[in-house]
Formats: structure tokens, C-alpha cells, sequence
């Protein structure tokens, strides 16, 4: 009896992911936001399994999770290679590979192009976990029924793929107990990378990745360089006068970032609420009221474009 709970929960899981990923495409997320989406409801899904029907949750678990003893008679197993990336051990394993994954992958997403963000991700993920699952099969070292979960060595992928190409980019990061608004992408590397390397070092056994976020790190490095052009027929394009804008800038004085960010900024979403950040804070330097989208205040009705 033990075998149709064991499918009945791995489909239940599969389909959860399934159905969040084609509510995601419908209402036009970005893909960094509908992986974090499909994380958490793929979790919450198993987390109300574990309450239920703990046997189903297990027999799920160990189904979707990567065990390098698939790469002794390679099949169907090597699919958990993609499916672990969806599994986590507990609320705080999530929360942290979620977190992390929102502040690194939208602006990243927003440099590179979600085609190319999701190349990234999933095969360095891959990468990474087949790395060390092949060592692991070499040296019959360790456990080769370990299972192996976690979107952590995807999300290191996009860590290096990020400071490879855009190393100055400023981005919110949580460094350890430490929340900072803007942190270069260098910095943040550094000190995630650091860790790393450290707990490796020391040969830290605390069943945690280590060397699969390292491995997934190096591929994303050397994957960038392929997927750092974006592919233009997959993405609208969209005209903004931002000539427009700075001169309305330089005679406000409000909006700089708004306005860097409208520069920099690829991803249609993202333009668009960028450009509405920027209408939205835009006050009359004469009478403090609101601009409209022409430059034309509400209060004084002076035109900021003559």
C-alpha cells in the first residue's frame, strides 16, 4: 500500500507546481517571482502532508528529492535533478533560499531577460548537484542514498552569473542578521562566496551543500557570458522619452533613482512601475502640488516641458 501513497503525493507536489506555474505566466510575473511563488506552494502543499498523512509527505519527499545513486544506473531518477530544486527540509531553509533568490533574481532577471535568467538558474543548478553527485558515485564517498534538496545551488548560479556581469549593480541583500538597502553585487559575492569557501575549508559536515553551491557558483560565472545578450524578439520593446523625463528632472529636482532606474531598467513591468514612481512623487517646485504624466502641474497648471 505503501507505493500508491508514495505517487499520489509526488503528484499531487508535481501538480501544485504545475498549476502555480501556469497562474504565474497568465498574470505576467517575472520568472524569478512565479520560482518563488512555485517554491511556496510546492512547500506549503508537503508542510500540510506532513500534518495529514506523514507517510505520503516522506515517500514524496524522498521521490522528488536527488540521490546520487541515480547516476550508477542513470533513468528516470536524474528528473529529481530539476525536482529537488522545488523540495526544502524546513520553513527557514525556504525562507532564506526564497529570500535571497527575490533579491538577486528580479534585478538580475531585469538586467539579463527571464529566457536567459531561467537558462542560468536551472542549469547551473543542475550542474552543480550532477558535480558533486558524480563525485560522491567516484569516490563511494558518503552516503549515496543522501538525498540532496534545495533551490540554493540555483540561486548561487545566479549569484555568479550577477557579478560577473554587472558586478556594480547595488541591490538590497540580506548580509547575515543584517538587512542593507543598497549593496553592491561584488560585496554581497564576497561575502556568501567567503563563507563558503570557509565552511569548505574546514571540512564543516552540518548537511548542508557546500560544495554543490560552489559548483553551481563557478557554472553560473562561466554560463553568463552565453545568455548575457537578451533576446530582443522575446521582449517588447518599449518607447520611453527619457529625454522627456530628465528635463522635467532638472527642473523638480525629484526622482533621480526613479529616473537612473527607468534608465536601466529592459523589463516592460518593471519600466512601466518605475515610470509611475516617478509621476507619483513629482511635486510643483512653485506650489508643491502634483505633476500629470505631461509635466503639467495641478495646481498652477505650469508646464514643465516649455
Amino acid at each position: 500500500m505503501s507505493e500508491p501513497v508514495s505517487s499520489l503525493g509526488t503528484l499531487i507536489l508535481i501538480l501544485i507546481g504545475i498549476l502555480v506555474t501556469y497562474y504565474c505566466r497568465r498574470n505576467g510575473f517575472m520568472v524569478s517571482q512565479s520560482l518563488v511563488f512555485i517554491n511556496f506552494s510546492v512547500f506549503a502543499t508537503w508542510w500540510i502532508m506532513v500534518l495529514l498523512k506523514p507517510s505520503m509527505a516522506i515517500q514524496a519527499f524522498v521521490s522528488l528529492g536527488f540521490q546520487p545513486m541515480y547516476l550508477e544506473s542513470p533513468g528516470f531518477g536524474l528528473l529529481t535533478l530539476i525536482s529537488a530544486m522545488f523540495m526544502h527540509g524546513g520553513p527557514m531553509h525556504l525562507l532564506m533560499n526564497m529570500l535571497i533568490l527575490i533579491l538577486l533574481g528580479v534585478p538580475f532577471e531585469d538586467r539579463i531577460g527571464s529566457r536567459s535568467f531561467l537558462r542560468i538558474y536551472f542549469i547551473s543548478g543542475i550542474i552543480g548537484s550532477l558535480l558533486m553527485g558524480l563525485i560522491s558515485v567516484w569516490n563511494q564517498a558518503g552516503d549515496l542514498e543522501t538525498i540532496h534538496i534545495g533551490a540554493s545551488g540555483a540561486v548561487f548560479g545566479i549569484m555568479g552569473g550577477f557579478v560577473l556581469l554587472y558586478p556594480r549593480d547595488e541591490i538590497p541583500m540580506l548580509l547575515g542578521p543584517i538587512f542593507m538597502h543598497r549593496v553592491p553585487v561584488f560585496l554581497s559575492t564576497i561575502v556568501f562566496v567567503g563563507m563558503e569557501t570557509l565552511y569548505i575549508g574546514m571540512g564543516t559536515d552540518d548537511g548542508i551543500g557546500h560544495g554543490t553551491h560552489m559548483a553551481s557558483f563557478i557554472a553560473g560565472v562561466f554560463l553568463a557570458p552565453y545568455y548575457s545578450v537578451k533576446d530582443e524578439k522575446s521582449e517588447p520593446q518599449v518607447n520611453i522619452d527619457v529625454e522627456m523625463l530628465t528635463n522635467v528632472f532638472e527642473k523638480t529636482k525629484i526622482g533621480n533613482y526613479e529616473l537612473q532606474m527607468i534608465k536601466e531598467s529592459d523589463e516592460p513591468e518593471l519600466l512601466d512601475a518605475w515610470i509611475e514612481k516617478f509621476w507619483e512623487i513629482q511635486k510643483c517646485p512653485e506650489c508643491n502640488q502634483s505633476l500629470t504624466p505631461e509635466a503639467e502641474c495641478l495646481g498652477c497648471s505650469k508646464n514643465f516641458l516649455n
